[in-house]
């Protein structure tokens, strides 16, 4: 009887092993995949000549495409696209294939010319890679040093500086879109910078503003979120 479960057990442990390299042979290669798509995407935005091209040439395979991100001091380098709601992007890459890592996108939500303030969602990727360097700004010395984001578009290059970083409930607000008035979106940052890490005195309820929000692990629901406002 003992030597049955001492073979028992063997199994089970062999079993356990062989899953467990399975998940991790899974997770490495959607790593891989990931970081080809989006590699060729850079290749292609980097072989283009001009803004207008760029825009041209990723709206020809995915006319959800928005505009282009980088942030200062990350591998943050991204086209982000936008589609019909905030589910779809969050396993799907830029080609609508199915990818654990998914995409950079826009809340659908968010007309982003016109809104007070642009949300972009990522994944924090265990590799660092999609917003998984978001976790940077989290040390005082990097936000103080690493300011700026940029939205390139087909016609214009936006920049922004942020001003705030923190780790908010899921529920708490951040991400709100629409406001009925300046009171309402003056109410909406100083909600957010009160719940700020670190914070810079740049911004006013005349201003517009972007914010990135990614996954956090300090507790369950947890989101960081980069605030920037418009230059």
């Amino acid at each position: 009887m003992r030597k049955f479960f001492l073979n028992l057990m063997t199994i089970i442990c062999v079993m356990i092993i062989c899953i467990s390299g399975f998940k991790i042979y899974t997770t490495l290669r959607g790593y891989k995949k990931a970081d080809n798509i989006y590699s060729q995407l850079r290749e292609t935005k980097d072989n283009s000549h001009s803004s207008t091209d760029t825009t041209k040439n990723l709206s020809s395979i995915n006319s959800d495409y928005k505009f282009w991100i980088n942030v200062e001091g990350t591998n943050i380098d991204y086209p982000v696209v936008q589609g019909k709601d905030n589910d779809f992007y969050l396993n799907h890459d830029f080609n609508k294939n199915y990818l654990p890592a998914g995409s950079i996108f826009l809340d659908y939500r968010n007309d982003f010319k016109a809104d007070l303030n642009t949300v972009i969602y990522g994944h924090h990727m265990r590799n660092s890679t999609m917003f998984g360097q978001m976790e940077k700004f989290k040390k005082e010395d990097f936000f103080e040093k690493n300011k700026k984001i940029t939205l390139a578009t087909e016609d214009n290059l936006y920049e922004y500086e942020i001003f705030a970083i923190g780790v908010y409930d899921a529920d708490f607000g951040y991400n709100t879109v629409n406001f009925a008035n300046e009171d309402n979106f003056n109410n909406f940052l100083n909600k957010i910078l009160s719940k700020a890490m670190y914070s810079r005195n740049i911004v006013s309820s005349d201003d517009k503003i972007i914010t990135l929000s990614t996954c956090s692990y300090e507790y369950d629901n947890a989101r960081t979120a980069i605030f920037a406002v418009k230059k």
